[in-house]
């Protein structure tokens, strides 16, 4: 028995328009998610280059069956430029149309128009395979539905590929629909499971990145950008326990702007906000890679340094102590002055928690405020070396 292929074709022009029609309803419930509703245009497009394809073979119409060709070049096109967006990358929509434009005037020109069929699906083989480097270079967000997206695409790029191969040898006619059994045949299964399963998988990637900026948020201070104090003590217990295992150091410094309410009631709470947000863009910059820092309340800030011994750190908070002075004499115009007072604390090896890493390196601070302010101060060891602590939970 065989299949009747005019009535496969339709089912996939079905499939297409509903995977676009999706994606155009979840755009309207995600109005600042442009990349949903280029994409779904993009699956009409393949829907409509479908049945073109059909009618143009059909009723033996060669425009009907490049305006096919034209439509689902034009598919991968606009597929490339959604996937660009997902990232926040630019791609002018004029680039998602070359192919497109190649295919036109393939068919225009007598010496080309034997391949215009062959072009078509190569253009959009490359807008595949750019679509797959693009998922690919995104991968640092770690969301499960990135991958799948990238297996289709990669799929996807190789079932073009083929196809392109397939007529370019004359396997196929340029404008002749493919029997089901030739090498070209799984092509229609294979777009059938590309457009559904895309469609599934960009409303999951949506939803996922969704899940993962809230979850920053709330793990994020909102001013200055840097951790808030729940999460900073929650990476800090991690950091603790690696140091326990690897036996490396640990230390605490505790940072507090010095007279932080007179700048607000003098300079006003915008120039307040400019100099807690130049602090923290200060103190980030001269910490390593992999050390902590975040907000404790207020203008309260600490720094964790794994792997960091007491003096290591105090030279550290020294170079942020004196930057920020420098860099906060004059802020908005204004003549602020401001500057910080800090206490250092360490345990090497890690033993003891991070709770009484915390209290030591306050005690340090206190110290620094009463002697003038504007200074580090060391803290002294207040468990023997001997003493080991259960690990701080952060409730």
């Amino acid at each position: 028995m065989t299949l009747d292929l005019p009535t496969l074709m339709v089912m996939q022009s079905f499939a297409m328009a509903s995977a676009g029609a999706l994606l155009l309803f979840v755009w309207t419930q995600n109005r600042n998610v442009p990349l949903l509703a280029v994409w779904g245009l993009a699956d009409f497009s393949a829907a409509a280059g479908i049945l073109s394809l059909m009618f143009g073979v059909t009723l033996r119409q060669s425009a009907l069956s490049a305006l096919g060709g034209v439509l689902l070049c034009s598919q991968s096109g606009l597929i490339w430029k959604a996937v660009r967006n997902i990232d926040g990358k630019p791609a002018a929509l004029v680039l998602a149309f070359i192919g497109a434009a190649a295919t036109v005037a393939a068919g225009a020109v007598p010496l080309f128009r034997d391949y215009a069929g062959s072009i078509a699906l190569v253009g959009g083989a490359v807008y595949a395979v750019l679509a797959a480097a693009s998922l690919w270079l995104g991968r640092g967000d770690r969301l499960f539905a990135r991958w799948a997206l990238f297996a289709f695409a990669t799929m996807h790029a190789l079932a073009l590929s083929i196809g392109a191969l397939s007529t370019f040898i004359g396997t196929t006619g340029q404008d002749a629909v493919p029997e089901l059994a030739s090498s070209f045949g799984f092509i229609y299964f294979e777009s059938v499971a590309f457009v559904l399963g895309t469609a599934v998988f960009v409303v999951a990637l949506i939803k996922e990145r969704n899940e993962a900026a809230s979850l920053r948020a709330a793990r994020t201070d909102a001013l200055t950008g840097v951790a808030n104090r729940a999460a900073l003590l929650a990476n800090a217990e991690r950091a603790l326990q690696r140091c326990r295992r690897d036996g490396a150091p640990l230390a605490v410094v505790m940072f507090d702007l010095d007279r932080f309410k007179n700048i607000n009631d003098v300079h006003g709470h915008a120039v307040g906000d400019a100099v807690l947000q130049k602090f923290c863009k200060i103190a980030t910059a001269a910490l390593r890679p992999h050390d902590l820092f975040g907000r404790l309340g207020g203008e309260e800030f600490a720094a964790v340094m794994p792997g960091c011994g007491l003096e290591a750190a105090f030279v550290r908070a020294e170079r942020i102590r004196t930057a920020f002075g420098e860099a906060c004499k004059f802020v908005r115009n204004r003549w602020v002055k401001a500057t910080v007072s800090g206490g250092v604390s360490a345990s090497e090896p890690a033993e003891e928690m991070v709770e009484i890493l915390l209290e030591q390196a306050d005690g340090a601070l206190y110290m620094a405020k009463a002697d003038g302010r504007n200074r580090i101060k060391r803290a002294a060891r207040t468990l023997p070396p001997a003493k080991k602590s259960n690990i701080f939970r952060v409730a």
